[in-house]
């Protein structure tokens, strides 16, 4: 009896069979990548959506956004448009868990409007504020010293927003998230999108009514 080398006995994977385990093997490398990409994406951000006028012309109710989490890691600076947890202050509405306003002032500052105007002082002086985003004259208060551990808030709408020149400072640990810069540009673009397509819709319908009548008076 003549004894075969083991590896003649066994039978050899067909291309196929190769492809097919390859295959395998990278649908279960992208599922988990993208179960841990997934747990870090809403670990990190969550959306929000404007309730309210208060941030016009940055924000507009009912836009939705992206705000990214405020952690150890990530912290939230003074300009900044940042979502505030003001549930437990009773402070604005009985539905309302957050607001969106901008961050002006924190722990250390001072800060004061006068005709108009914004002042800040973060230790080195009191320096005007450039407000480009600010809608309408903002309402003027006296000087505020931010405490401990506290910040100091408005509106983007300074005639109509409430907040901390009504409900006072609160604390840097309500801030639960920030909106970057660039999300609010493509809320903004987007927006911008929508309005020209809709303005090009009205358009293309005015110019088929006037088509239409032209043909009927001949």
């Amino acid at each position: 009896m003549i004894n075969r080398p083991k590896m003649l006995n066994e039978r050899q994977e067909t291309r196929a069979e190769r492809f097919f385990s390859a295959l395998c093997t990278l649908a279960v490398i992208l599922l988990v990548a993208f179960t841990i990409f997934n747990l870090w994406f809403v670990n990190t951000y969550f959306i929000v959506e404007v309730d309210g006028v208060s941030m016009e012309n940055t924000l507009l109710n009912g836009d939705a956004l992206y705000a990214k989490r405020v952690n150890f890691f990530f912290s939230a600076e003074r300009g900044d448009v940042v979502v505030i947890n003001v549930k437990q202050y009773g402070l604005f509405d009985e539905d309302t868990e957050r607001v969106i306003k901008r961050l002006i002032a924190v722990e250390g500052d001072t800060v004061k409007c006068e005709h108009g105007v914004v002042w800040r002082d973060t230790g080195n002086g009191y320096e005007r504020l450039d407000e480009p985003y600010a809608k309408g004259v903002t309402p003027d208060f006296e000087e505020v010293k931010v405490g401990f551990g506290q910040i100091f808030f408005l509106g983007d709408n300074r005639p109509i927003s409430k907040d901390s020149t009504e409900v006072g400072c609160l604390y840097y640990a309500d801030i639960v998230g920030v909106v970057s810069e660039e999300e609010i540009e493509k809320v903004i673009s987007k927006r911008e999108k929508e309005n020209n397509e809709s303005l090009h819709f009205f358009d293309d319908t005015r110019r088929q009514i006037m088509i239409k009548k032209e043909l009927y008076l001949w």
